[in-house]
C-alpha cells in the first residue's frame, strides 16, 4: 500500500454481526510508520506496520487507520 492507492475498509480486523463491510472507496493520503510510542510491538503484526490517513468518496478524512483494516482496490502505479 502507498499514497495514492484506492482502498476500501475490509473486515480483516473487525467483523460486525449483521452488517456487511463498507463499500465506500477512498484514497490513501498519508502513511506513518508505527513507532513504539504509538503501537505496542506485539500488536504491529496484527494491525500493520503503518497508520493510514484516507480521504473517502464523501469527502471525509479518517486518520490513524490500521493498515490491515484496508484493502487496496486499485494500485496507483
Amino acid at each position: 500500500m502507498k499514497v495514492g492507492d484506492i482502498v476500501r475498509q475490509c473486515d480483516t480486523l473487525v467483523k460486525m454481526k449483521g452488517r456487511a463491510p463498507s463499500t465506500m472507496l477512498g484514497v490513501v493520503v498519508e502513511m506513518s510508520a508505527n513507532d513504539s510510542n504509538r503501537v505496542p510491538p506485539k500488536w504491529r503484526k496484527w494491525l500493520g506496520e503503518h497508520t493510514i490517513a484516507v480521504v473517502w468518496a464523501n469527502g471525509r478524512l479518517t486518520e490513524n487507520m490500521a493498515e490491515r483494516s484496508l484493502e487496496v482496490i486499485n494500485d496507483s502505479s
